[in-house]
């Protein structure tokens, strides 16, 4: 049965984040029983700058938008006009999650029904390359006066459904539209005003279980919709069966960007042990490799706890791994492709040579066979991709996160790290910096982190020479 009430939806914005971007216009065409009934279109005053390229494809400029209302001003004749409707956009999350944080702003919960006309044309179309706005036009010659325009642009689904609708048996078409409208399925234990409250901003969530019991951690650029994915009965995992039958309660922090999240729900996981979260939680020791000379000028290697790693010996670290047998298994695998000795790691005990140099797969510096020179450069080479690499900055520096500055969750956000360490982390300018106390603990999790974080070149843009000195603690 296809829904009574439907309104097609577009907006152009400042840009395409839905936290930090603002509403410029918007357009609104109102169906009921498959009649158009009313439409909306206006103009809104973001109150902040508009970037060139916004206002060359869209036409809108920073004058036509002078006198325009602000968003506080049109709000409730939005709802007014979307109230009781299913919310129909191309790309919908884009629409939608601009409009959420846009109330979001006023403390309005927003929460509609609704689907995206990309899905619904996947479905009734399938095998085409292209389903954007422009393929939908050409493909079936609808004629849109004003592209980049908020009602052009809603007319346009509009009648792309109409099209549709009228082509495609109506059987086939209520199937399609059934789909595109599923929701995730609820937990038994979790309201659906609980999840249409969650934030769709960057951040870190938990599963709670009977009795506050940490069940799953996790971060996303887009809680809501992170979430929701955990209970898609599409493709619902047993772990994520386990948890939407368990999970009680939802409790979630908003950071300003991934990099936050991603730093706060390593913390709270090591923290919080939460049952179903398995990669990076540290009740497991952690074993960390040294690199150590013998007293004969060979390279070796030592274990200590990787949990209590410092900053002084953090050059000599060779590997760290999560238990013995994995040690093993991988430094057997050097010996074995590098002609390494079990013999010098302790993997064999006894005098004289070891079993590998008997076979002729060791060269030899249990016997002294091998140059140390010779066999430390193998030894270098074998541990390269694992060792910690060196700090690649000369010293400290602050990482900025831009959030929504009007918004005390989500407002800017900087990191202090040096040497691979998280100093701190502040919601203030750089210039409102105080003198900050050095806590340099190395984790090897935020090492991973900022590792990949900055081998992604537009993160490096992010990246900022620190100016005021640390203090010894």
């Amino acid at each position: 049965m296809l829904p009574t009430a439907l309104s097609f939806v577009d907006i152009e914005a400042t840009g395409a984040n839905p936290v930090t971007g603002r509403i410029i216009e918007i357009g609104i065409l109102r169906v009921e029983n498959n009649q158009l009934i009313k439409t909306y279109k206006t103009l809104i005053n973001p109150q902040r700058y508009i970037e060139p390229f916004i206002q060359n494809l869209t036409g809108i400029t920073h004058e036509a938008l002078e006198n325009a209302p602000t968003f506080a001003q049109v709000k409730d004749e939005i709802i007014e006009v979307l109230e009781g409707s299913i919310f129909v956009a191309h790309n919908v999350r884009f629409d939608y999650g601009f409009l959420r944080n846009e109330f979001k702003r006023f403390d309005h919960s927003f929460s509609l029904k609704h689907f995206c006309t990309v899905k619904l044309a996947r479905l009734l179309y399938p095998g085409h390359q292209r389903y954007n706005l422009d393929s939908i036009i050409e493909r079936f010659n609808i004629v849109c006066e004003n592209r980049h325009r908020a009602f052009d642009d809603a007319k346009v689904l509009w009648e792309f459904y109409q099209k549709a609708f009228q082509e495609i048996p109506q059987d086939m078409f209520a199937k399609a539209v059934s789909i595109a409208l599923k929701r995730s399925s609820i937990p038994l234990g979790i309201s659906q005003e609980k999840l249409d409250s969650l934030p769709q901003t960057p951040g870190v969530y938990i599963f709670y279980g009977e009795n506050g019991m940490p069940l799953y951690i996790g971060k996303s650029v887009n809680v809501h919709g992170r979430v929701l994915s955990h209970f898609s009965s599409d493709h619902m995992s047993s772990t994520e069966m386990k948890i939407a039958q368990q999970v009680t309660n939802i409790e979630t922090f908003s950071t300003a960007g991934e990099l936050g999240a991603l730093f706060l729900e390593s913390t709270l996981i090591k923290k919080q042990q939460p049952l179903f979260n398995r990669k990076l939680r540290h009740a497991r020791k952690l074993i960390a490799l040294k690199k150590i000379i013998t007293t004969g000028g060979y390279n070796t290697i030592e274990e200590i706890d990787g949990n209590e790693v410092t900053i002084d010996v953090l050059g000599n670290i060779v590997g760290i791994f999560t238990s013995q047998k994995q040690v093993k298994d991988f430094l057997y695998e050097l010996c074995k492709i590098y002609g390494l000795c079990p013999k010098m790691f302790g993997l064999e005990k006894g005098k004289g040579a070891c079993f590998s140099y008997q076979l002729e797969k060791c060269s030899g510096a249990c016997v002294g066979k091998v140059s140390p020179l010779k066999y430390n450069l193998k030894f270098d080479e074998a541990f390269y991709q694992h060792r910690i690499k060196p700090w690649p900055f000369k010293g400290p520096i602050m990482i900025k996160e831009k959030g929504d500055p009007l918004d005390e969750d989500t407002k800017h956000e900087h990191f202090v790290v040096d040497k691979w360490c998280l100093i701190g982390s502040m919601k203030i300018e750089q210039d409102e910096l105080s003198d900050i106390q050095q806590d340099y603990q190395f984790d090897f999790d935020t090492y991973k982190i900022l590792r990949s974080y900055l081998r992604v070149e537009r993160n490096l843009h992010k990246v900022h020479t620190l100016q005021v000195p640390l203090l010894s603690s």
